[in-house]
């Protein structure tokens, strides 16, 4: 048995104990308080400052050659992201630029890749240029403006980033998978370029993918390789493919659990003006996140030599359509082409007429393999799009049918037969 010495000791420890619980648990208390308040000024000063800005905010003026049109309300967050080629003897030009329309409420969002030969008016400048010099003349801030006024986009931030940053990026995420779709073999011993990647799915570490996105073959930065079908090839393509690949890699359930801890390593390795609060607030919806809420696309366009030089020249028309669709969420149409299965002259034609005005997006209008259709035909790849045809379907009276295996660029193949009438 104890003794009345040691008893009394061990109630004087037990006291002395719960004390020093009590008091650590008022500190973590005072703490907590601490940091929430904290939170909530910096969210108010944040929220401040965004309304300050906005009242200073004057209406996007319309230069020569952008597209002009009242942006909608919207509750999309606009930051454009800027790849600059690290020049060390001279300012940096954009080797990347795209702008990403994220919305963490819903977890719906758009991208849209800007050639970095895309053929601009620099109003500081008064002249035509390529949009990847304009960072020399003014930095991340003047090619926010400038892509803001080509595009007719409001532009709330920039992330920027040079080759080396990208790198510890990729590298922070432990790497990026991707399908490499042919061997990509190239040497620039002038940039200090050596590319040597096998094709196969693999997983790309930092100088890799650098490797990657930087290599550019007989299309070069972006070509128009179907006019048709409106498909696209060269460097900015497979760049957007790889920021699809790295968006799958953020969205990974073990990936955003360490998001916030990630967030700080990236934070080293870019120049931003994004405030904490908004990048914390972004980290914590990843998970609404998903690839299938997010749309991406190319600024649509087409090579063309102007005093000897060569510019990606923007569709002004079809440029606004992608940034309605894709930057401002509004819903996408489904694409088609439109063949006739009939023979009767420019039935076609009519029936590309009347998909337009169910708001489709006609491709292309041709002949199909032969001309004894007696029911016209649209033909889909599974049944979700089969649902959002199916009005379309008995407006023309054609039947649905669904090739799992279909391999077409565009959504639906319309077979126009010899029961349809103009």
């Amino acid at each position: 048995m104890l003794s009345p010495e040691e008893i009394a000791r061990k109630q004087q420890e037990l006291v002395e104990k719960r004390a020093w619980k009590r008091r650590r648990r008022r500190k973590r208390i005072i703490s907590t308080v601490f940091l929430c308040l904290l939170g909530v000024f910096l969210i108010f000063v944040s929220a401040y400052f965004s309304y300050q800005r906005g009242l200073a905010k004057r209406k996007i003026s319309t230069p020569r050659g952008s597209i002009a049109w009242e942006a909608p309300e919207y509750q999309r967050t606009h930051i454009l992201f800027l790849g600059t080629d690290s020049s060390e003897n001279a300012p940096s030009r954009t080797d990347t630029i795209f702008l990403a329309a994220l919305d963490p409420n819903t977890g719906h969002a758009g991208i849209i890749s800007i050639p970095r030969d895309t053929r601009v008016y620099v109003p500081e400048r008064d002249r035509w240029d390529r949009i990847n010099a304009v960072h020399v003349y003014g930095g991340p801030e003047l090619t926010v403006k400038t892509v803001s006024e080509f595009l007719g986009v409001r532009i709330d931030y920039y992330i920027e980033t040079d080759f080396a940053g990208f790198s510890k990026i990729i590298d922070t995420l432990g790497g990026v998978e991707i399908d490499v779709e042919k061997d990509m073999k190239y040497t620039d011993v002038a940039g200090g370029l050596y590319i040597d990647i096998k094709a196969g799915l693999q997983v790309l570490n930092g100088e890799t993918a650098l490797e990657y996105v930087r290599y550019r073959d007989h299309l070069g930065d972006v070509a128009l390789v179907n006019p048709n079908y409106e498909v696209y090839g060269g460097r900015v393509e497979r760049q957007r493919k790889f920021i699809v690949a790295v968006i799958k890699e953020v969205l990974k359930p073990s990936t955003i659990l360490k998001l916030p801890k990630l967030l700080g390593q990236i934070w080293d390795a870019v120049d931003t003006n994004v405030p904490w609060t908004l990048a914390l607030k972004l980290a914590f919806a990843a998970d609404r996140f998903t690839v299938d809420k997010i749309e991406t696309a190319i600024v649509p366009g087409t090579s063309e030599q102007i005093n000897g030089a060569w510019y990606w020249i923007a569709d002004t028309e079809r440029t606004k359509q992608v940034v309605e669709w894709v930057v401002h969420g509004a819903p996408m149409p489904l694409t088609a082409e439109v063949l006739n299965g009939s023979g009767i002259q420019g039935i076609a034609a009519a029936a590309a007429e009347v998909l337009r005005n169910q708001n489709v997006d006609v491709k292309r209008i041709g002949n199909a393999d032969h001309f004894n259709y007696p029911v016209s035909e649209i033909i889909v790849g599974s049944q979700d799009v089969a649902d959002q045809v199916a009005e379309l379907a008995e407006l023309i009276q054609a039947e649905v049918l669904i090739d799992p295996f279909r391999e077409e660029t565009v959504d639906v193949t319309v077979i126009v037969g010899k029961n349809f009438t103009k």
